[in-house]
């Protein structure tokens, strides 16, 4: 028997916990300390399997436990002999002829490791694979949802903390010199884009309602719209649309006139038309090519003085108008009016002044009343208040930076009124969304899966990534941030900056001498943003933190290396600057809109470079979140943070050269004796059935007859002993040879489970999910790589 058979048969302390979420550092290491079983009882004593590559080719648990059960029924317990060499000598004639009476051993063997009374004292054992995920154990939940309210939203009412662009839209509102347009949710994109670019003329004839394009002092386009004006303070009224489909909305304030002559005059001019409330005007199918309204529509039209005297009939009187007729008693909320006019041409305007431009501008009714004055809510709980602040987002992406910057954020509600999301509310928003929020993504956005994904809603999620300024960045914790980035995603270069601060943190610890006490807090934050990932379920943010943090990773392995070049260079002819810069691709195309099913190159040029190339990033520990996960997207990227993991450690290379070795010694076996493959089959199909391995499809038994399974193996075992030969194993070539397997692999058993045994990863992954993490791990080193030249 070989000498993986004679090792006593490794065993658990009996209060352990059940299965293995993953691979660990030392192969005899069974799981992770995180993950427990909900009984107190003490658990029976756990078999162990996977623990080399040998007990996977041979199935050396099968002869244990026979080993077990022959000794317990009285046996001499000696190990059963294998066929060693092919010539004719009697003894080994002998041993091959007891090889063959093994099979009813080996069937009770099983018998006693996958269940049945029979199987006396050996039944109670439990077995456990070492890179078995048997349950998916979800990480805690946290305290609060995205239906809870903020609370402290509510309560506010403290005017001094307001700023200059918030005071005045309140006010605005206050005074009826405001309208307000809730957006359906799916319209955003076309809404938004609306402003830049114009639509063509619906009708052949002129129009005063077709788009006016930017042009001069008018950087946006304009064109008209429906809207709302609500009664004093935005109480009473509701806004058009129920709040889950129309979550928020924008507030235009009107242009000032000296009186309400004027102001009608301008309407009339403009054709600025307005309803009263309870009125159903539907101008999309009520106004003629000539931009006439029909059907009764025109003779229905009220100025927009006498809006606001129904408006304020409707906060302070009992009996008022609604849609002509009187209402006795009134209503606890009137329905919307609607107001028909012409918005955009302007950017935003705070004061009177383009807060883009710091020009002095007037709104109109002609041209436009220019860009939002504020986006609000209709709603104070957590899912709509961060819906907003990544509807704010957006904005900043479309319309630019320096027109959405510091835009005021409301809460508007019929029954309390108007809040102001101020800065202080923001920070706290955030700081308690990233303590005790379950993280969410934007749920219109399901098509932002790996496997399933549209350009279109990728770009929105793209445009939505929330930006943590410095003072965000100050008022909450590393940890804080980055759970707000892998739950809820932030920009790039708010990720760049934290995950560079803590890297930074981490040398300077080591240059104060601290090697007793190693720094990890770079590592130790990214988890927190993979768990985070995890939690919302989002696969385009986990691959956003991988990527960054394997870029500053590199960013601080280079940091040595670029002063011991300086120091090389200084002592030739004269300093090169240009070898001495480098830059980090934080290209957010880069990070996020990179399809998987778009063509890999795994290669990289490295030409030219002097700086050495970088080594896969510190390892990072995604046992437990492997476990908590069945998602594909998110199993691809833990599963590239295993494999980087894998070839910093070295356990890849232990690991594959166990894997050739045992194929080539059980390849040598099998070319000698019929009744060794017969007999592995049924071991490996043992496998499959009770121990539910990964494999493609069950092990064909033809294969084994034949020499097919003789001939993928020896193949496998070529190629991984090339790749353990040509690579060190710390670069993106030996990604590149394994990538190289994966695609010729139709339908592997053995080989697939070797593969997981060698990149540490589990039962789980099929051959599409090892090359989507096998990919993703070479993006990583590859985009690192890339900072060197």
């Amino acid at each position: 028997m070989n000498a993986g058979v004679k090792q006593p048969l490794a065993r658990r302390p009996s209060n352990s916990s059940v299965g293995s979420t993953g691979s660990q550092e030392s192969d005899h290491s069974l799981s992770h300390p995180n993950v427990g079983t909900t009984s107190n009882a003490l658990q029976p004593p756990i078999l162990v399997y996977h623990e080399s590559a040998r007990s996977i080719v041979f199935r050396d648990h099968l002869r244990r436990a026979a080993d077990i059960e022959q000794s317990e029924s009285g046996g001499t317990g000696n190990n059963p002999p294998e066929p060693m060499s092919p010539n004719n000598d009697p003894e080994t004639k002998a041993d091959h002829e007891h090889f063959e009476e093994d099979f009813s051993m080996e069937l009770s063997a099983m018998n006693a490791l996958f269940g049945g009374a029979e199987a006396g004292g050996f039944m109670n054992e439990r077995i456990s694979i070492q890179g078995f995920t048997p349950n998916i154990v979800p990480l805690a939940p946290l305290e609060l949802g995205p239906n809870d309210q903020f609370l402290p939203l509510l309560d506010s009412h403290d005017r001094t903390l307001w700023t200059p662009a918030e005071r005045e839209v309140v006010d605005l509102l206050d005074n009826q010199c405001a309208v307000v347009k809730t957006i359906k949710n799916n319209d955003w994109t076309d809404f938004l884009h609306r402003f830049k670019k114009p639509h063509p003329p619906k009708g052949r004839y002129p129009d005063d309602h077709n788009d006016i394009p930017a042009n001069g002092d008018y950087t946006f386009n304009s064109f008209v719209t429906s809207t709302s004006l609500l009664p004093a303070g935005a109480k009473k009224m509701r806004c058009y649309g129920a709040a889950a489909v129309y979550t928020s909305g924008i507030v235009f304030a009107l242009p000032k006139f000296q009186d309400a002559d004027a102001e009608n005059k301008a309407v009339e001019s403009t054709r600025t038309w307005s309803w009263p409330s309870g009125y159903s005007a539907k101008t999309e199918f009520n106004v003629d090519s000539r931009g006439n309204l029909i059907n009764g529509r025109q003779e229905a039209l009220l100025p927009l003085s006498t809006l606001r005297e129904y408006n304020n009939d409707y906060v302070t009187k009992e009996d008022y108008m609604i849609a002509g007729r009187v209402v006795k008693g009134g209503l606890k909320t009137v329905p919307y009016n609607e107001v028909f006019v012409r918005v955009g041409g302007l950017g935003r305007l705070v004061n009177g002044k383009d807060v883009a431009s710091g020009l002095d501008a007037n709104r109109s009714l002609e041209k436009g009343l220019g860009l939002p004055v504020a986006l609000f809510v209709r709603t104070a709980t957590f899912g709509h208040l961060i819906s907003l602040l990544r509807t704010r987002a957006r904005l900043m992406h479309v319309w630019g930076q320096a027109h959405i910057q510091n835009i005021p954020l409301l809460y508007i509600s019929a029954d309390q009124g108007i809040r102001v999301l101020t800065a202080k509310l923001q920070h706290e928003l955030l700081q308690i969304a990233s303590r005790g929020l379950n993280p969410f993504q934007n749920p219109l956005l399901h098509k932002t899966t790996i496997d399933n994904t549209d350009e279109k809603q990728l770009e929105t999620k793209l445009e939505e990534l929330i930006d943590l300024d410095d003072t965000i960045r100050e008022m909450l914790t590393p940890e804080e941030c980055v759970r707000l980035a892998g739950g809820f995603g932030v920009t790039d270069e708010s990720i760049a900056l934290i995950l560079k601060d803590a890297m930074i943190q981490d040398k300077k610890s080591q240059l104060a001498g601290e090697l007793e006490s190693e720094s990890h807090r770079l590592q130790d934050i990214v988890n927190e943003g993979l768990a985070s990932a995890v939690r919302s379920g989002d696969y385009y943010t986990s691959r956003q933190l991988l990527i960054l943090y394997s870029l500053v990773a590199s960013e601080g392995y280079h940091i040595d290396a670029d002063e011991k070049l300086k120091a090389a260079t200084l002592t030739e002819t004269g300093p090169d600057a240009t070898l001495l810069k480098r830059t980090s691709s934080l290209d957010s195309e880069a990070m996020l809109l990179k399809r998987q099913a778009q063509s890999f190159d795994l290669t990289i040029n490295t030409e030219n470079s002097r700086l050495p190339l970088p080594p896969p990033p510190p390892p990072l520990d995604t046992d437990r979140l492997r476990s908590a996960t069945n998602s594909d997207g998110l199993l691809a990227v833990l599963g590239a943070a295993q494999v980087l993991k894998s070839m910093r450690d070295g356990s890849a290379k232990r690991r594959t050269e166990e894997s050739f070795l045992a194929v080539e010694e059980w390849c040598e076996y099998a070319e000698q004796s019929m009744a060794f493959r017969l007999a592995s089959w049924r071991d490996q199909r043992a496998a499959q059935d009770d121990l539910k391995i990964a494999f493609a499809k069950d092990s064909s038994f033809m294969a084994f007859v034949s020499n097919k399974a003789i001939s993928n193996r020896k193949s496998f075992a070529k190629q991984l002993r090339d790749a353990a030969t040509q690579t060190d194993f710390s670069d993106v070539r030996f990604l590149t040879a394994i990538y190289e397997m994966t695609s010729k692999m139709h339908s592997p058993c053995l080989r697939l489970e070797l593969l997981q045994f060698v990149l540490g990863l589990d039962n789980r992954y099929s051959i599409a999910h090892v090359k989507r993490s096998v990919e993703l791990a070479a993006t990583c080193l590859s985009i690192s790589a890339s900072t060197t030249a």
